[in-house]
C-alpha cells in the first residue's frame, strides 16, 4: 500500500515444512488467478515459522497502529502502536515474513523490522537510491520460491513505474529484476505472494487491476480489471485462503479520500467465482500496509 502515494505490500503465503529451493525466475505462465492454498508466511529471527498467532493478515495504519485482520469473520484486533525510533518518519509500505517479522518502509526511505508479537523494532542497513531515482519509493511483498516452499524472496515495486526488484534480506542490497510489460509498463503497484509461489501486483490504474508478475523478469503474465475499485490516496494488498483483499482510501470516482472520512474500505476479489465485493466499508482508520 502507499501513503500518500507509496505502495505497501501485504503478502499471505502457505506454510509448509518443505525446504526445497527453486529457481525464482521459473514463474509459471498462467492466466489463472489465486490458485494455491493461501495461508500465511513469514521469515526471520528466532521465532517459530508460521506460528498460529501469525496466520492472520497484519494491517498497518498511517498513525503507526498495527492490527490483525481475520478474513473468515472480518474481525479486526488492535495489536499496538509501533514505536520505532524513526525521527518522525511515517510508515508507507509493509511486508511480513514467515516468522511474523514485519518489514516496514518509512517516509525517510528507511526499512525497519518489527516483531508482530511484541512490536520490538530492529533497524536495517538498507540504503535507498536518491530522491527522484527509481526505487527511492516502493511497495513490497514476500513470495515463496515455489509452491509449498518455506524459502521466500522480498520483492519491491517502484512507485515511479520502474518495475520490479528484489531485496536481499541478509545484506539489505537491492537488485533490479525487470520492467513491467504491456499496458502496465510504467505503472505503480503493490505486491503480494500466494501459496503456490506466484507473485501478484495491485496496479494503480482506473479502475485498478490485479496482475500476475514473473518473479524472474517482471513480465506481466495475466491481468484482471477490478470494476469500481480505485486506489485513492492510500492502498494495500494481501492474499488469504484463495482470495485477494484490497485496502483502498478513495471516493466513488477514485479522485480523493473517502467521502466524509471514515478510513479505508476492504474489498475482496474471489478468483474462484470472479466476484468483487466490498466486505468492510470505512473501517475507521487509513490502512497503508498489509502482510501475512
Amino acid at each position: 500500500m502507499r501513503w500518500p502515494y507509496l505502495a505497501l505490500l501485504v503478502g499471505v503465503f502457505a506454510c509448509s515444512s518443505a525446504s526445497s529451493a527453486s529457481d525464482p525466475s521459473a514463474a509459471p505462465v498462467s492466466p489463472t488467478f489465486g490458485t494455491g492454498d493461501g495461508g500465511a508466511s513469514k521469515e526471520g529471527g528466532a521465532i517459530e515459522e508460521c506460528a498460529a498467532e501469525t496466520k492472520d493478515i497484519f494491517l498497518l495504519t498511517d498513525q503507526n497502529l498495527l492490527y490483525s485482520f481475520h478474513p473468515p469473520t472480518l474481525a479486526f484486533k488492535s495489536i499496538g502502536i509501533l514505536k520505532c525510533p524513526t525521527g518522525g518518519a511515517t510508515p508507507t509500505s509493509m511486508a511480513v515474513d514467515r516468522q511474523g517479522i514485519a518489514w516496514i518502509r518509512h517516509s525517510d526511505a528507511s526499512i525497519w523490522k518489527v516483531n508482530t508479537r511484541d512490536l520490538a523494532c530492529q533497524g536495517t542497513t538498507f540504503e535507498a537510491p536518491g530522491d527522484g531515482e527509481s526505487f527511492n519509493k516502493f511497495g513490497m511483498g514476500f513470495a515463496s520460491t515455489s509452491k509449498g516452499s518455506s524459502n521466500e524472496l522480498l520483492f519491491l515495486s517502484d512507485n515511479a513505474g520502474g518495475g520490479l526488484a528484489r531485496l536481499d534480506t541478509r545484506t539489505s542490497k537491492m537488485s533490479f529484476v525487470g520492467a513491467y510489460s504491456g499496458a502496465l509498463e510504467g505503472k505503480t503497484s503493490e505486491l503480494t505472494g500466494t501459496g503456490d509461489g506466484k507473485l501478484y501486483g495491485f496496479f494503480v490504474t482506473a479502475p485498478a487491476q490485479i496482475a500476475e508478475i514473473s518473479k524472474g523478469t517482471g513480465e506481466i503474465l495475466s491481468t484482471k480489471e477490478l470494476a469500481n475499485v480505485f486506489a485513492g490516496n492510500a492502498w494495500a494488498f494481501s492474499f488469504y485462503a484463495g482470495d485477494f483483499y484490497i485496502y483502498t482510501s478513495s471516493d466513488s470516482t477514485g479522485s480523493g479520500p473517502p467521502l466524509g472520512g471514515g478510513g479505508s474500505d476492504v474489498t475482496r476479489y474471489r478468483p474462484s467465482d470472479g466476484t468483487i465485493q466490498i466486505v468492510k466499508q470505512k473501517v475507521g482508520f487509513k490502512i497503508v500496509g498489509a502482510g501475512v
